[in-house]
């Protein structure tokens, strides 16, 4: 969903790389880059909600830098053979790490993303999706250095996310297990959301 996405880096885009999630985009703290990086309104929904393990996290971010340097080839010049190769060697890494599959794996990561896409970076505590959406979208109004084009898009997509509504919240065991793992999900997407 485009509203947790828009704090929250797309991890499932970062573990698995263009191979899994082709065309999918990483949102940063940064409102600027947040608004450059979003996947447009509409984006599929993601995977089901499963109830996370200590070991998928561990699981996850140890499968993210093999994955990170998979490449299907060029993003302008799809290329099925060099696609189905990096696939073929993104399940080996995801069943290398604990996963049964790539489904697995992408249900997990998405797990973790909705979560992750809920957590104040300042509190580190859950709080929605909701909150945080208002609270970039203040930013990015705010933001007189963002050119006048970029911003009245981002204007209107954080507020496309707000009126969608706020999704199902996550089950509290998947809230306490990934506010637990804060820190190294955070520092893992790149976002250093916790050094603010």
């Amino acid at each position: 969903m485009l509203s947790r996405a828009v704090r929250a880096a797309s991890l499932s885009a970062l573990l698995a790389g263009a191979v899994l999630a082709p065309g999918a985009a990483l949102a940063q703290a940064n409102p600027s880059a947040a608004a450059q990086d979003r996947p447009p309104a509409g984006a599929p929904e993601p995977g089901k909600e499963i109830a996370l393990t200590q070991g998928q996290i561990d699981g996850l971010l140890a499968a993210q830098p093999e994955l990170a340097k998979l490449s299907g080839g060029a993003p302008d010049k799809p290329d099925p053979k060099a696609e189905a190769q990096a696939q073929g060697q993104a399940e080996a890494i995801v069943k290398r790490n604990g996963f049964a599959s790539l489904e697995e794996f992408q249900d997990a990561s998405d797990t973790v993303d909705a979560v992750l896409g809920g957590i104040d970076p300042e509190t580190k505590s859950y709080v929605g999706p909701t909150p945080l959406l208002k609270k970039q979208l203040a930013a990015v109004q705010a933001d007189k250095g963002m050119p006048a084009k970029e911003k009245a898009e981002a204007v209107k997509e954080i507020k496309e996310a707000l009126a969608a509504g706020e999704p199902a919240k996550p089950s509290q065991g998947n809230i306490a297990l990934v506010t637990k793992n804060y820190a190294r999900l955070s520092t893992a997407m790149g976002g250093g959301e916790d050094k603010k």
